[in-house]
């Protein structure tokens, strides 16, 4: 009886080791999870920006951007286009889970106060697919004076169907190349939920 009761009791005893090692794993695993952030962390040479630092990159961004100007924008009399701007890399995720990446010319930084968008446009293609529906998140890099990583999220979307019609008229972006196959054209609109700059090489 003696030895069924102790046998009882190192049972239990050990039983109670076993959840604490267990509670204290857990707990231990969720501070480490708590102390990684979605960005930065993942490499010390990437920079999340805030405050000043991110109007900065927000008015930097706007300088070096497209005007979106379609065909019909561009023909009026002494338009130009911007000087100064850029490409950019457009990155969302297939359904797989793999990366889908385009390069673009049409894109264009707005801000409102602390808040900043970023519209792209885009010929029909896998990218843009993954980006059409509200609440869809990409990525979107830019090379200005560092290189900038915007984290995206869809707002709205406007498609614009092909027809001979609306071709005819300048309708589409003036980089508009689905004309051959018809394609549709969209003009997506992002909020910028997170920006990050890097001095090291990525896309150019």
């Amino acid at each position: 009886m003696k030895k069924n009761v102790l046998r009882t009791l190192a049972l239990l005893l050990a039983l109670c080791c076993l959840m604490g090692v267990a509670a204290f794993a857990s707990g231990e695993a969720s501070a480490e999870e708590e102390a990684v952030d979605a960005y930065t962390s993942a490499s010390l040479t990437r920079t999340l920006l805030e405050g000043d630092d991110l109007q900065l990159a927000i008015a930097t961004l706007a300088g070096i951007s497209d005007d979106l100007a379609t065909t019909a924008d561009a023909s009026v009399s002494g338009y130009e286009a911007p000087a100064d701007a850029v490409i950019a890399q457009v990155m969302s995720v297939n359904d797989e889970g793999s990366v889908s990446l385009s390069t673009i010319h049409a894109w264009k930084v707005d801000s409102d106060g602390d808040e900043a968008t970023v519209t792209i446009v885009m010929t029909d293609g896998q990218t843009i697919r993954n980006l059409i529906e509200e609440g869809d998140r990409g990525t979107i890099l830019v090379h200005g004076d560092q290189y900038y990583i915007l984290h995206v999220e869809t707002e709205s979307v406007t498609a614009l169907e092909y027809s001979d019609d609306a071709y005819e008229n300048g309708a589409f972006n003036i980089d508009y190349s689905g004309a051959e196959n018809q394609l549709t054209e969209y003009t997506v609109t992002l909020r910028i939920y997170a920006l990050e700059s890097s001095m090291v090489y990525m896309f150019n």
